[in-house]
């Protein structure tokens, strides 16, 4: 399966026709990643960018394949925001992202799956058909941009734009074996994006590779990404460490910790953060959900709905503590980097879940890894790095200081490299 980046010089060398890749995609939208399909509007964008190619007029993402998260509002296009009360509504214009996209020649070819308003990290969603790992169908793909990891994993698009409130872009590229960034918080306006908790939502890019994610980046961005002129020194945090790794996803951490030559460095007050996150997540959905919920809460999957019922009882108290937890998350970050360029951690402590599970337990063993990016508004690049015990993919994530997505995407491209020889290993000895 090409990368967004080999599909680009593909078709810049006439070895292959944009028309084809929709033809492909067409043929891989599968395991439930999509819940809308455009391909009969992409493929008359493919023919006009098949022209782009031979007029020398092609743009940084000319006839790549797009899947767009149902999250994000799509001119002419469904988009349910992963809920039934949403059926039938159709945007009058793109989000910010969709219309940086299309406009660097990127060809939407459907809405894929979110678990219900973003609320969620497994895409279990009631009001649509389920999603599946395909690494192992039985298991979630992780959420809540579940659909969009997919879509790439199986070729069913080059590139996918997703969100991140507490790690859903990184979850979801760990568990099906892609890439994603989670940017500096607003490098990437969430205008269009229905929101979950305002000042913990990103809009963020992903593909198959961090090579892939740093193509789609720069374009939506119009930043100009490099190599590193040299390796950037790199700290793990054990105090960060909170649910204890698998034997599986820690033999790869700890590969990816030695490729880097990573070094320890403390950060305290830990185990606040969660608790943390928790609570300012809780005040801003519930304020997002206001006109809808209680009033229509009968329209609600279970789980979302009893996660706003929870969080309409947090206190102003609570929510005070967890904003100065934030501003103490800050500053022990800023001391992480007056010690190390980057940050390694792990993204998840436990495989993926089976589907239909939903427990608290596995939630709470993978979100603190993820969580902290949010609050401190940090980005944050998920690597695929090896495989675990059951043969399903292992992410970890490179976190930087903010605005240095630059330097995050060329040490997540270093670490991919890196570690393809024990991607390799790993997969043959499964």
């Amino acid at each position: 399966m090409k990368t967004a980046v080999e599909l680009r010089a593909a078709f810049a060398a006439r070895e292959l026709s944009p028309v084809e890749l929709i033809d492909a995609a067409a043929e891989h939208a599968e395991l439930g990643a999509f819940v809308t399909l455009t391909l009969e509007r992409a493929r008359e964008e493919a023919k006009a960018a098949e022209r782009a190619y031979r007029d020398g007029t092609a743009r940084p993402l000319e006839g790549l394949t797009l899947a767009v998260k149902d999250l994000y509002d799509t001119e002419g296009v469904p988009t349910t925001y992963g809920s039934s009360i949403f059926k039938g509504h159709v945007p009058k214009a793109d989000a910010f992202a969709v219309q940086r996209a299309k406009s660097a020649g990127a060809i939407v070819v459907g809405k894929t799956l979110t678990h219900e308003f973003a609320w969620g990290i497994t895409s279990n969603n009631p009001h649509f058909p389920p999603c599946c790992n395909p690494w192992d169908a039985e298991r979630i793909p992780g959420g809540s941009s579940g659909g969009s990891a997919v879509a790439l994993a199986t070729g069913g698009a080059a590139l996918a734009l997703a969100t991140d409130t507490g790690g859903s872009i990184r979850i979801p590229a760990a568990f099906c074996g892609v890439s994603g960034l989670k940017p500096t918080y607003n490098q990437i306006p969430a205008t269009g994006v229905f929101p979950l908790a305002r000042s913990l939502d990103h809009a963020g890019p992903m593909g198959r590779t961090p090579a892939d994610v740093r193509l789609f980046y720069a374009a939506l961005t119009g930043s100009r990404t490099h190599p590193l002129d040299a390796a950037p020194s790199v700290a793990i945090c054990p105090d960060l460490h909170l649910h204890p790794l698998t034997p599986g996803i820690q033999r790869a951490f700890d590969g990816a910790a030695t490729a880097l030559g990573a070094f320890e460095v403390g950060f305290d007050e830990a185990a606040r953060i969660y608790p943390a996150f928790v609570a300012i997540q809780s005040v801003e959905a519930a304020l997002a959900h206001s006109v809808l919920f209680p009033t229509r809460k009968a329209e609600y999957g279970e789980d979302v709905a009893a996660r706003i019922e929870r969080a309409r009882t947090v206190t102003v108290d609570e929510y005070v503590e967890a904003t100065a937890t934030r501003e103490r998350l800050r500053t022990n970050f800023a001391r992480v980097f007056a010690a190390a360029d980057l940050l390694l951690t792990p993204i998840h402590a436990l495989p993926p879940e089976l589907r239909g599970v939903g427990a608290q337990s596995f939630r709470d063993a993978v979100l603190p890894y993820t969580v902290p990016q949010n609050l401190a508004g940090l980005p944050s690049a998920a690597v695929p790095v090896g495989f675990d015990e059951h043969g399903l993919p292992v992410g970890v994530q490179l976190t930087g200081p903010a605005w240095s997505e630059g330097r995050v995407l060329a040490a997540a491209e270093a670490l991919f490299s890196a570690t393809a020889s024990a991607r390799e290993e790993s997969a043959s000895i499964l």
